[in-house]
């Protein structure tokens, strides 16, 4: 099976998308990439546990699409979504969500 037959049948758009998928990422790098958030005294204890809970995630799986954050584990917190968690505070959410998609490993050509 050549690459191309790999991340067609794993339904991923890079070698490098399967790979942290199927390892997941270093938990020190999660932390790192979120540690600004970690140390922001003005975040409530439910905030700090959603971005614990973003870590935990990207640390077993390592990759995250940002809609799983409208979705159980997450919605545990605030059924309504993240939106709502962190309501008045749209710049620390939009700034996860940045984030996030910064982590995502780079979609590469899928030439075998």
């Amino acid at each position: 099976m050549n690459r191309a037959d790999l991340l067609t049948r794993s339904e991923t758009p890079s070698l490098a998308h399967f790979v942290r998928s199927m390892v997941g990422m270093d938990r020190s790098a999660a932390q790192e990439a979120f540690s600004q958030f970690l140390s922001d005294r003005s975040l409530t204890r439910p905030q700090i546990r959603f971005i614990e809970m973003i870590i935990d995630q990207l640390t077993s799986r390592g990759v995250m699409d940002a809609s799983a954050l409208y979705e159980p584990p997450f919605s545990s917190l605030d059924a309504r979504g993240p939106d709502e968690l962190f309501a008045g505070k749209e710049n620390v959410i939009n700034a996860v969500f940045e984030t996030l998609v910064s982590l995502q490993p780079h979609v590469q050509g899928l030439a075998g």
